[in-house]
């Protein structure tokens, strides 16, 4: 977020009802066949698009024709359509168990406003593609939706995939391109949701905007054991990941995991957790990420407390992008930070700023500190800062172990470097910098107290 502001650069809104460059895909192999256990759906329903009156054309709408369809169906049904284009100018309710299939030889069309389909409870959809909509896929309170193997692209407006109060559900091996607001957006005591080895990414860079924007590829609000795992992510307008909070309802995203992912070139954070100042987000994990030359800070944790950051790594190798850190404390507590590698940053390596305390960042490697040669700003470059950033000092904080060097030559910058002289009760030791002018500054230093 934007430096030395305390209000993040987050709107956050009431999700109602319904509410980088361009890189291979590989398409992904699909299944033609799905193991039904239900009694109902023991038999996959492969429909004649004539025997429904199904355009399968693109060239007119089809929606309602699709929807009797549907409805002829009991509940449990596994339909696998006809290879076409199915243009939908209306929405699409799913009865409980429907699960539709297709051989990625499947696409639905919408009109560039309108919701595709709105789900029951345990729906699948495989193998289909989602084209030109607001909304791809709502899920109103209900649970079980299976997502695989699905491509979401060409101007989706709002939300590739909408998750108000849903639960139990999974989407895995899919693609999302060109979606212009959020990939997966979820919020409403959502729970369960697992988001799994999908590829995310837009035409350009920060998804093309000067400006950050409002928005990402998945995008939580309110939520309980999200599971982001495995994902590309790249060229977002806003943050890759953010597990956030809903001001309106005053709930956040807790107990809730981004790891193994990459995230790249998006236009706020690659990695993002964010409570708010009643700090309604917390008790997260970001583990074992790469987070490389988003504009902002690679990896952020924003007034959220109990999070756990570890096994990392982060880069800011091009110009134009970090901000306060390549990983960022701002106003956190017990939060951890341990086996982190920063392989470059514009600016500091670790930055633990605002009032921050009672955090433990050690057994850390930052390397290559100061990429904008900012010598005449002593608050930045350095391997790791404390800084009250117009909010507090930093308190309480445990610096241990970590490693700091230069590979570029002498950076005159500090290791470990603190705006404030005064005692602040921090623990520093054990901590080693090489090819810095200076080590542990003597401010720093002071912040231990006798």
């Amino acid at each position: 977020m934007l430096r030395n502001k305390i209000e993040k650069g987050i709107t956050v809104i009431i999700i109602l009802i319904s509410l980088s460059n361009i890189s291979p895909f590989l398409p992904i192999s699909i299944a033609t066949n799905l193991n039904v256990t239900s009694s109902s759906a023991s038999n996959i329903q492969a429909i004649n698009a004539k025997t429904y009156n199904l355009n399968i054309t693109g060239t007119s709408d089809t929606s309602l024709q699709f929807q009797k369809m549907i409805n002829s169906f009991p509940s449990g049904t596994t339909i696998k359509l006809p290879k076409g284009k199915y243009k939908f100018s209306t929405t699409v309710k799913l009865k409980d168990g429907i699960k539709l299939i297709a051989s990625n030889d499947v696409i639905i069309i919408g009109t560039g406003n309108n919701t595709l389909f709105s789900t029951g409870n345990l729906n699948s959809f495989q193998g289909i593609e989602f084209q030109n909509c607001s909304t791809a896929i709502s899920v109103f309170q209900k649970k079980g939706l299976n997502v695989i193997s699905c491509r979401f692209t060409n101007n989706i407006s709002y939300s590739a995939i909408n998750f108000y109060g849903g639960c139990s559900s999974s989407v895995t091996n899919s693609y999302f391109y060109d979606i212009r607001k959020y990939g997966i957006l979820i919020d409403n005591n959502s729970a369960n949701i697992t988001i799994n080895n999908n590829n995310f990414n837009n035409p350009k860079v920060f998804g093309g905007y000067s400006h950050e924007q409002i928005g990402g590829h998945v995008y939580c609000l309110n939520g309980t054991k999200i599971f982001v795992t495995n994902n590309i992510l790249k060229n977002s307008g806003g943050q890759g990941i953010i597990f956030a909070y809903n001001s309106a309802t005053n709930k956040g995203t807790t107990s809730s995991v981004a790891s193994n992912n990459l995230c790249v070139g998006n236009g706020q954070e690659g990695i993002t957790i964010y409570g708010g100042s009643k700090k309604l987000s917390g008790f997260n994990t970001i583990s074992n990420n790469t987070s490389k030359n988003n504009r902002f800070n690679q990896i952020e944790i924003w007034q959220s407390n109990n999070n756990v950051v570890k096994n990392n790594t982060v880069d800011e190798s091009v110009p134009g992008t970090g901000n306060l850190g390549a990983i960022c404390l701002f106003a956190t507590y017990a939060t951890s930070v341990t086996g982190n590698i920063v392989l470059s940053s514009q600016s500091n390596g670790i930055a633990i700023v605002a009032g921050t305390s009672n955090c433990n960042v050690s057994s850390n490697i930052i390397a290559n500190t100061n990429r904008k040669n900012n010598y005449y700003t002593p608050e930045k470059g350095n391997g790791i800062l404390l800084d009250w950033n117009g909010v507090a000092d930093p308190q309480y904080i445990t610096l241990n172990n970590n490693k700091i060097s230069s590979s570029i030559g002498i950076i005159g910058k500090s290791g470990i470097y603190s705006t404030s002289n005064k005692n602040h009760h921090n623990k520093i030791s054990g901590n080693t910098t090489t090819g810095y002018k200076y080590g542990v500054h003597l401010y720093a230093l002071a912040t231990r107290g006798k």
